[in-house]
């Protein structure tokens, strides 16, 4: 942990880590002080420690992103085979005189049919951003808004229609019911963002380090690179860097604040939440929910003219504190008992309760109700149609079977997103037509026998769990005997969550951790509780060969961790547990490999000293042999003894054990 040298609210963070458990316990306690007010100094000097840029490589060699390239060309693996020690180096140098390279713009489509840009930077570059978001962020979220949802760790979605069905069925006996909704729509919004606004929330949400403003002053003027062509960016954050979701969150922080503060909770006068609520009626003023994911959201309210006049003063807020112009096109005022708010996907509806067979439990209530967008997901369902025709592009039963699998992932992220809403028609609508384009993609692929291809789901090799006692049959191709088919969307269930969001569930607390693991029903640690095990004593012992360049890159450092933990800390040969008596190697199962191949996990494995010596043919120990002769009785005795385990050595690991009684016999 680090020193703490405190003034009246201000902490300056003395470094003193070494592990990545305790690098955890330093963004615990800068969410802690952070969430009493306190702000903070030296955050330059954790950024740039060896552990953190360690674990900045481990989350973004994770990503799919990893394998792309910036304008320098550079992709992950050249800075994977660099010797460790000089990529710390080339890092740490990076912070002190930190000058960013202009990203690589590229556009991919709108759900509106519009093209979205995105600036690619340099790999380098997303390492120092994921450095800088891995100490700022715990400062950040212990003072963001509960409600907002976008980009934050632990949140998606769902979470935020599963807050507004709250709000709307928690007033279902109140004449003040939340009906009516203000949807908006910010023009341009990440950018048109003023940097110089930008980096005043910044400091006000307390990081006080000007080193750390200088450096996100540096990432938002860097520019970018479109057709050999230098842009300046003067306003906005980069889509695409790793570091601009959290600057865009931290830019409409005050818009959440102000709205939850004016009409909400303000300033939390009273113990009790309800009684907030009780007391501004009382004031005559009307409770006010807002909800915002990333540039989309919500505001509700009870009355139709309360919602007209949010939209007014929003709009002046907006144009005023923050720069940014809403729509006023694509900005909505709905009443939910007539049509829906259009919100991430979702339509969301107040609608009466769905009569029960019971008619005790009959009420004329309006409950929120969450339904597809088919709109949104018809664009989505054209998309996978597209996939599904690639299968024809196939010849090969085995990239064709790829294909399906890939099809089958689309599928299951629809059904998956959409569990939470009224979602049967939606699944169905996804079936259909599935169904109907591999029809015609079978009938190309095969003409004559394509009605003998449609096999039931429980007979498919893929997904069995999801299949078992599915008889619905499906479009399918053989490949060594077992077929390879298509999903259902509607074998996926819909799941209600009566509660709301638990807003104690954050990464950086260890009651928060707790929650999100049964909240997943998971009892295993998470990802960023792994022990480290890149000791120098460890170090030592896994460097078998001094010699070869490809056993210092960082790659190898790196990926041995993600080895160890496959292993679950025992030999790979004979299954004992590692401790700190237990000398342990890390092994390279094929040393011929090419140095972008040789240092990947599948090609690492974990062995105690004795096991490492076998696989190695190493000679027996000198202090094995001293103590065989020391049990002896005769010195004859203890030459045949060694003779045995000379040979035993040589040969046990590589023979059937049915065999191992020959070594035994003398050889000739």
């Amino acid at each position: 942990m680090g020193d703490e040298l405190r003034g009246e609210s201000l902490v300056h963070l003395n470094v003193r880590f070494s592990t990545e458990t305790e690098l955890k316990a330093i963004q615990d306690m800068l969410y802690e002080k952070s969430g009493q007010g306190v702000s903070f100094t030296g955050l330059v000097e954790a950024m740039a420690h060896e552990v953190t840029i360690v674990t900045a490589i481990h989350n973004i060699k994770s990503n799919k992103g990893s394998k792309t390239a910036g304008v320098d060309k550079m992709k992950m693996d050249k800075y994977l085979q660099m010797p460790k020690d000089e990529l710390i180096l080339l890092i740490q140098s990076c912070f002190r005189k930190y000058q960013p390279k202009p990203a690589r713009r590229e556009y991919i489509p709108k759900s509106n049919g519009k093209m979205r840009p995105l600036g690619i930077p340099t790999v380098l570059d997303r390492i120092i951003q994921e450095c800088v978001r891995l100490i700022i962020e715990p400062i950040c979220e212990a003072r963001f808004y509960p409600h907002s949802y976008g980009f934050r760790p632990y949140r998606a979605q769902k979470h935020a229609i599963r807050d507004i069905i709250n709000v709307i069925n928690a007033g279902c006996k109140s004449p003040d019911q939340a009906v009516w909704a203000v949807e908006g729509d910010i023009q341009g919004c990440f950018d048109n963002i003023s940097h110089r606004i930008l980096l005043q929330k910044v400091w006000r949400m307390g990081i006080h380090d000007k080193r750390v403003l200088k450096i996100i002053s540096q990432m938002l003027k860097a520019g970018y690179i479109e057709r050999d062509l230098y842009h300046r960016t003067e306003t906005g954050t980069p889509q695409g860097g790793i570091l601009s979701p959290l600057l865009s969150n931290i830019y409409m922080n005050d818009f959440d604040w102000y709205v939850g503060r004016t009409y909400m909770e303000p300033h939390r006068k009273c113990k009790h939440k309800c009684n907030d609520t009780r007391r501004l009626k009382w004031a005559g003023t009307t409770p006010k929910y807002n909800f915002r994911y990333a540039d989309d959201w919500v505001v509700l309210t009870s009355t139709e003219k309360e919602a007209f006049r949010m939209k007014c003063e929003l709009t002046k807020y907006f144009r005023q504190k923050l720069k940014l112009e809403l729509s006023q096109e694509k900005t909505y005022v709905t009443d939910l008992r007539k049509g829906g708010i259009h919100f991430l996907g979702y339509i969301v509806k107040a609608e009466r309760k769905r009569k029960t067979p019971d008619p005790a439990t009959w009420t004329e209530h309006l409950v929120g109700k969450p339904l597809p967008d088919m709109e949104w997901l018809s664009k989505k369902i054209g998309n996978l149609l597209e996939q599904v025709h690639r299968i024809e592009l196939f010849s090969k039963p085995n990239t064709q079977a790829a294909q399906i699998q890939y099809v089958n992932s689309i599928i299951l992220g629809l059904a998956q997103y959409y569990q939470p809403s009224i979602c049967s028609h939606a699944y169905h609508a996804i079936d259909r037509r599935v169904n109907n384009a591999a029809l015609a993609v079978w009938k190309k692929l095969f003409p004559k026998q394509y009605n003998q291809m449609q096999i039931p789901l429980k007979t498919l090799c893929n997904l069995p769990h999801r299949h078992e006692g599915y008889e619905s049959k499906t479009f399918a191709i053989p490949i060594e005997g077992k077929w390879f088919g298509i999903t259902y969307a509607f074998i996926t269930h819909s799941r209600y969550e009566s509660k709301p969001f638990d807003q104690k569930m954050t990464p950086y607390t260890a009651e928060g951790r707790r929650r999100y693991i049964n909240y997943r029903n998971k009892h295993k640690p998470l990802p960023c509780d792994r022990p480290s095990i890149n000791t120098p004593e460890d170090i030592a012992l896994a460097c078998y060969a001094d010699g070869k360049g490809w056993k210092t890159n960082f790659e190898y450092f790196m990926n041995r961790e993600y080895a160890y933990n496959r292993d679950k800390g025992k030999c790979k040969c004979c299954g004992k547990p590692f401790s700190i008596t237990v000398p342990k190697h890390c092994h390279h199962i094929d040393n011929q490999l090419p140095i972008e191949r040789i240092n990947k996990v599948p090609n690492l494995a974990w062995l105690c000293e004795s096991c490492h010596r076998m696989v190695h043919n190493s000679p027996i120990p000198p202090e094995l042999v001293t103590a065989i002769h020391r049990c002896c009785l005769s010195s004859w005795h203890a030459l045949s003894i060694s003779w045995v385990i000379w040979y035993w050595w040589q040969d046990w690991a590589w023979m059937p054990w049915e065999r191992h009684w020959l070594l035994f016999l003398p050889r000739h």
